[in-house]
């Protein structure tokens, strides 16, 4: 089997609009990371599958308050699909400080596995797999 990769222009708009999707998730802007979702989206975060938006947000909500997490996204690359969707892989450095603690700490690193399709002018998840490569720490 070929791997057909997308042009430049179609991997620079995936490219921001993974990135986007991440600072939603460190920025707790939940709207609009659900919104990047098809309304039946999937989302396999932390070992279990979230089906459709009301899953995920509820997982969401249920992140810690007083925890602070960003995410370094790298080496993205997206390839053509069955059935017009769009594959992208990209790793996710993952850090976290949590309330009282003086110093954030390396995390994880995921292998980001996405599923995009045509929404209008931009894109929207149909499944993202979030996989841990690497694990850091207690």
């Amino acid at each position: 089997m070929t791997t057909t990769l997308v042009n430049a222009s179609c991997a620079g708009e995936l490219t921001q609009a993974l990135h986007a999707f991440i600072s939603h998730l460190d920025e707790r802007r939940y709207d609009e990371l659900l919104a990047a979702f098809a309304p039946q989206g999937r989302w396999l975060r932390q070992g279990r599958w979230l089906e459709g938006r009301d899953a995920i947000l509820q997982a969401l909500q249920a992140r810690p308050a007083g925890m602070r997490v960003r995410h370094v996204m790298s080496n993205a690359w997206a390839w053509h699909g069955e059935g017009g969707v769009v594959h992208q892989e990209a790793y996710m450095t993952a850090f976290r400080q949590l309330e009282g603690e003086a110093v954030a700490s390396l995390f994880r690193i995921n292998r980001v596995t996405s599923v995009w399709r045509r929404r209008g002018e931009g894109w929207e998840l149909l499944e993202q797999q979030l996989i841990p490569d690497l694990e850091f720490g207690a």
